[in-house]
């Protein structure tokens, strides 16, 4: 479904016509209009079969749209009341959309009446007063320029809207600022906080910051609102810069508040006014709201997809007579199955052929439950088996039609293209930054480096990445990038579910949140509410904090890759060439770079540094290898087994420690032969000599981490694997477990001695 909410009915008046939406005549506080296409909710449904509630009727017809309109009213407590209300009366899901559409008052003075009239999608937001910040996802793309608003509790004067040149220094909206000719005083923007230095004082060389800025009276209302209910990247603002705030009748600029109130007299009424300035490029909006339409019948299909796999899980559950532990069981092995296509609904129609389901009791259910886990995995080995002979035979049919092939395919391309909803954003598209990082030296190298990226300031990263009900399986796929400074604390003690190498002073270093890769085993999607990449770039506080613990401990073994991959980042931002050099400078420290990338660009530079043999020794590279399969299978965007063993090599010849991870070890149905092939890879190329060590240990996750990353990014072979659960972690079936750790130990111990060989056990934990 899609919502749309305005405070007056001159701001949507012909979207109503357009959409020939008729008035809903239903007991309501708030005016609404909606579309013929309009389903009423479950709750509606009910109370009309009772006869406790008119039938909702339209005053006109021919919309095919699933839209609701309401006129809110003006201002915050109006907004938020028609927004609540609303969106629980109609059982709003978190997959509908909301617009929210209106007139803003522009804050940037009269020189800038080239941009009256023109929309805008809001891109942040922040309360008058409070000084609370929003901030909108963005993650389509849109034709229309992007700006920052401000919500107050007034109508805006237009002598509050004079902007300093010089100053830094803010003054409240409340104080009603006068020209600098009658105070006395020097003219000064009229926010609370310096969240808008950017507006008016020295900005950055690299790029120009300067946002557009607007004000109104219910935006953040609306979103805090809306957000109570429904995802993050389905709310949309655009608003129309109409004015620059109340002014003198005489000077010919009104403000929404003198019109809305009637007291132009013979002047233009509010909807005129309103229309005049809002259908310069109401064309684009229009055509905004047909993409959302198409999203909108997009996610349905979605919903219809999960809401069918929910109910059908639910009978299979009550037939197995499943304990709720075993009900959960088989949703993940269905899900299980979902991922591997298999015809799993086929496999329990035949159980109830032959008189198997229903189950006469649970003890029946649990044995149909194992059986389908057993079945599954013969399922497994055979649909890779026919997608590999599926995907030969379609490669010599693409050999044999090429040409006719490309022009299908170009075809298809711009079909979807122009049947596409909304195209996402590129990656890095936006960079968000800290206030207390704009104008340093080392968020400007970062900038410099995305000449064509929007950057937005924020006051504290948390506020963006932190937010409730994010979509990170869609933040995956266009992701923001956030420069901020770690507060607090900064290193931390080594997890149980990692090796610790016989280390007693095992810690780890956040230093990057979220990973560039995307491996979809990663326990990341599960720790992490956003997707997007956060660094922090205050590595002077890491080396004052290694030192303290240095201090305290007699010595520091240190990951600084532990939950990322630095190497992938390292020409954005030199993290491991920084902790290098700090290395010269503390001989009682040891730093572990673990990583999925090439690296060989890092290795030149680190040569070139001339680091003496010591800090080489105590710099330790970990590359972490796994079967070329599953490299392209679930290790997306990482450097290929071939990149990585070379970059290995290439650090050996340096002189630098390296240790190799087989670890996680990953489930396959051809894995024997798989990690086969790939030891006998490593022992050609790398001289197992030379190695510091070696790691081995299967996949393992907390309970928690694999139920959010299921939660969040859907079911892969990887996350809904019918794994074992002990004391909150999962992990393979023991019998599975064992063989496939000592498989590797085995062959491992043909070219290492025992001692270089480290196998993760629950002891460790």
């Amino acid at each position: 479904m899609i919502f749309i909410f305005a405070a007056h009915y001159g701001e949507v008046e012909n979207i109503i016509k357009q959409k020939k939406m008729g008035k809903r005549k239903i007991s309501f506080p708030f005016l609404q209009y909606c579309t013929d296409g309009w389903k009423e909710s479950g709750a509606k449904k009910e109370q009309k079969q009772a006869g406790k509630e008119r039938s909702c009727m339209k005053e006109s017809a021919g919309a095919d749209g699933r839209i609701l309109l309401t006129i809110c009213g003006e201002g915050r407590n109006n907004a938020a009341a028609a927004v609540a209300a609303t969106l629980a009366k109609e059982e709003a899901k978190k997959g509908d959309l909301l617009l929210s559409i209106g007139s803003a008052a522009m804050l940037k003075g009269a020189e800038e009446e080239r941009l009256l009239g023109k929309w805008f999608l809001i891109h942040a937001l922040e309360e008058e007063g409070s000084g609370r910040a929003f901030y909108p996802e963005l993650l389509y793309q849109t034709d229309f320029p992007t700006a920052r608003l401000i919500t107050g509790d007034k109508v805006l004067r237009r002598s509050d809207v004079t902007w300093a040149t010089e100053t830094k220094s803010y003054s409240s909206i409340e104080e009603e600022i006068s020209p600098a000719s009658d105070s006395g005083k020097e003219n000064v923007t009229p926010f609370g906080t310096n969240e808008f230095v950017l507006m008016c004082g020295e900005r950055p060389e690299r790029m120009d910051t300067e946002e557009t800025l607007l004000y109104d009276m219910e935006s953040t209302a609306v979103f805090q609102s809306a957000n109570a209910f429904l995802s993050l990247e389905n709310l949309f603002f655009l608003r129309s810069a109409t004015d620059f705030g109340v002014g003198e009748l005489e000077s010919g600029q009104h403000g929404r508040g003198e019109l809305e109130s009637g007291q132009l007299g013979s002047r233009k009424t509010v909807p005129e006014m309103l229309r005049e300035q809002m259908r310069k490029e109401e064309e684009k909006v229009f055509s905004f709201l047909s993409h959302v339409e198409r999203l909108d019948a997009e996610k349905e299909k979605e919903r219809e997809k999960e809401e069918e796999f929910l109910r059908e899980s639910t009978t299979l559950a009550e037939e197995l007579r499943l304990s709720f532990v075993l009900e959960k069981k088989l949703e993940r092995l269905l899900s299980y199955a979902e991922s591997l296509s298999s015809e799993w609904k086929s496999y329990f129609q035949k159980k109830r052929e032959e008189g198997l389901l229903p189950c006469r009791d649970k003890r029946g259910g649990q044995k149909v439950l194992s059986d389908f886990t057993a079945w599954l995995l013969v399922q497994e080995k055979q649909g890779r088996q026919e997608k590999e002979e599926a995907a030969d035979a379609l490669g010599a049919m693409k050999e044999a039609s090429a040409l006719s092939r490309k022009k299908e395919e170009f075809r298809q391309k711009r079909r979807k293209e122009s049947e596409k909803a909304l195209p996402l954003y590129p990656p890095f598209s936006h960079i968000y930054i800290e206030e207390a990082l704009l104008g340093g030296e080392e968020a400007e190298a970062i900038l410099w480096k995305f000449p064509k990226a929007k950057c937005i300031p924020i006051r504290h990263y948390k506020d963006l990445f932190n937010r409730r009900k994010q979509n990170r399986a869609l933040q995956e796929k266009s992701r923001k990038l956030i420069l901020a400074k770690k507060e607090g604390q900064r290193i931390y003690p080594g997890a149980p579910v990692c090796q610790s190498f016989s280390e007693n002073a095992f810690y780890y270093a956040s230093l990057l949140m979220n990973c560039p890769f995307h491996c979809e085993y990663c326990y990341l999607q599960g720790m992490y509410p956003s997707a997007n990449l956060v660094l922090f770039l205050n590595l002077e506080d890491y080396f004052s904090d290694c030192q303290r613990l240095i201090k305290e401990k007699g010595s520091l073994y240190l990951c600084i890759s532990y939950d990322t991959d630095l190497l992938a980042l390292e020409e954005l931002y030199p993290f491991v060439e920084r902790f290098a050099r700090f290395l010269e400078e503390e001989p009682d420290l040891r730093i572990e770079v673990r990583t999925k990338a090439g690296g060989e660009s890092l290795f030149r530079r680190l040569l070139k540094m001339h680091l003496s043999e010591d800090a080489k020794k105590r710099l330790i590279f970990a590359f972490t290898l796994s079967p070329e399969k599953i490299v392209s299978e679930a290790e997306h965007g990482t450097a290929g087994l071939t990149g990585r063993l070379k970059a290995v090599k290439m650090a050996m010849e340096e002189g630098f420690t390296l240790r190799l991870c087989f670890d996680p070890m990953l489930y396959h149905a051809d894995w024997e032969s798989l990690y086969t092939e790939l030891l006998e890879t490593v022992f050609r190329e790398i001289p197992m000599e030379k190695l510091y060590d070696v790691s081995v240990g299967s996949f393992r996750i907390s309970e928690s981490y694999l139920k959010a990353m299921t939660k969040a990014c859907g079911a892969s072979p990887y996350t809904s694997f019918p794994y074992e659960n002990t004391d909150g972690y999962y992990h393979y079936p023991k019998e599975l477990l064992l063989k496939m750790e000592g498989f590797l130990e085995q062959r491992l111990l043909e070219k290492l001695p025992k001692e270089k060989i480290f196998r993760w056990t629950e002891e460790e934990k």
